[in-house]
């Protein structure tokens, strides 16, 4: 007699009315011998890789419209699959992957090491909250402040909350020793949280909510006197991008984040880098500060530290790392088990697979492109900048980079835009020459066809 028998009509021994444990037991078995049917009727999921089991573009975007808040200007495509430096839609079309989810996918689509690192968890455990100690958690922190300076980690799952989680450190600290000032510099990007977008240094970003938080003063980048001059004791802390990802791949010099150094130094105030795009072996260091002599109090990640997992942290150097106490800050889901399984492979795959010594490589091999590019067409291209595998190509005023991103989509060939005439290159840190060349190849006639 099968186990669902056993509850029949025709069973005397059972009760009338079932207690919450056997209706429990009862749903589950239910729902199992519904999904073995299905199973057996349709041994292909409805989100397998089988074409003939895929959506249409024109149905997914007939169900994005209808459904989904309109907040993305979005291009005319819809992913199915990846695999290493390559995109594939649904009619199996393959794009040489340029952008990596916006600096995101550093160890590229679909890698081995992490969807079995993240199968490995996902099999014993996902989420409990920080009420508990996570082991995955605190194996991530370690590798964290071993390739980064001595401190304590926050995980969050964002860009925007661990820059969100830096703010309130700042505010923290600045009430505490009666300082109120924050400055943030101009056209840099935080997010788009409240208070990261208070922090954000971008117009189109903050209009429209009204009033945000008081008490930032922005300055232009790379301005030292500027930095000179709004600098004091009432300063809580200063926080930058070494390179403005979202406004326009522009790098600060060394000058700059050291004199920032210096300030922070002498008015007791922190000096909070924000490497949610620069971080994790973007420019061909873990972190872009590594470049220059000095060590920030706060740094902030996200993106590519998981790989395409969504995790995010904030690294308080030892000094002030007791500036938050128990129960000031905090997040329910970060820091879970599969995102710091997945970030602390990140990590793992960096060191034994020398991708920091690729970037380095590869950087050296695009930057010989796009100079042969900016060479060729210096009526088009005004200057290449940027660092390791994060370059910018800054177009002369009056050619929109938007338009260009779509040719190049229309070559199968996915790179993105920081402002409105920067061409964003962020390819994943993994790429290989040969990718490199057809990229370059697809991207020139885009140019020469402007």
């Amino acid at each position: 007699m099968s186990d669902t028998e056993n509850f029949s009509d025709n069973d005397e021994s059972k009760n009338d009315i079932n207690t919450e444990e056997e209706d429990a037991i009862l749903f589950s078995r239910n729902i199992q011998i519904e999904l073995e049917k299905e199973k057996s009727q349709n041994p292909y999921s409805a989100i397998s890789y089988e074409p003939e089991n895929l959506m249409k573009f024109e149905d997914i975007k007939k169900l994005d419209e209808k459904y989904i808040l309109n907040t993305y200007a979005r291009m005319p495509v819809a992913f199915a699959y990846g695999s290493g430096e390559f995109l594939y839609d649904e009619k199996g079309h393959e794009y040489i992957d340029f952008l990596s989810g916006i600096a995101v996918t550093a160890m590229g689509h679909a890698h081995a090491d992490l969807i079995a690192a993240l199968e490995r968890q996902a099999d014993l455990l996902w989420h409990t909250s920080n009420l508990f100690y996570n082991q995955q958690q605190a194996l991530l922190a370690r590798a964290l402040i071993e390739i980064s300076f001595p401190g304590k980690v926050f995980f969050c799952n964002s860009g925007t909350e661990a820059n969100e989680a830096a703010l309130k450190l700042m505010l923290a600290y600045g009430q505490k020793y009666g300082k109120e000032k924050i400055i943030a510099l101009r056209n840099g990007f935080h997010g788009r949280t409240f208070g990261a977008m208070s922090l954000t240094g971008q117009k189109k970003i903050q209009d429209g909510f009204g009033p945000l938080l008081d008490n930032i003063s922005y300055i232009d980048p790379n301005d030292i006197h500027a930095l000179d001059q709004e600098f004091s004791e009432d300063v809580a802390g200063i926080i930058m991008e070494p390179i403005l990802g979202e406004g326009g791949v522009y790098p600060l010099t060394s000058e700059f984040i050291t004199r920032a150094r210096d300030l922070c130094d002498q008015n007791d105030s922190l000096l909070v880098l924000d490497e949610v795009q620069t971080g994790m072996g973007r420019t061909g260091n873990y972190f872009a500060y590594q470049e220059f002599e000095i060590i920030p109090d706060v740094m902030t990640l996200a993106k590519g530290l998981g790989g395409g997992f969504p995790i995010g942290a904030m690294i308080v150097a030892d000094r002030f790392a007791d500036v938050f106490q128990s129960g000031m800050h905090g997040s329910t889901f970060g820091g879970n088990h599969l995102a710091t399984a997945v970030g602390y492979e990140v990590i793992r795959l960096i060191e034994v697979n020398k991708v920091l010594e690729n970037v380095n490589n590869m950087s050296a091999y695009l930057a010989g492109y796009l100079e042969n590019l900016r060479s060729a067409y210096p009526d088009k291209i005004a200057q290449i900048r940027g660092k390791g595998l994060l370059q910018g190509i800054v177009l002369h005023e009056g050619r929109a980079a938007r338009p260009i991103v779509q040719k190049a989509l229309e070559k199968h060939l996915v790179i993105g835009r920081s402002s409105e005439n920067v061409l964003r290159l962020a390819p994943p840190l993994i790429v290989r020459p040969r990718t490199i060349d057809r990229a370059m190849e697809k991207l020139e006639e885009v140019i020469k066809e402007l």
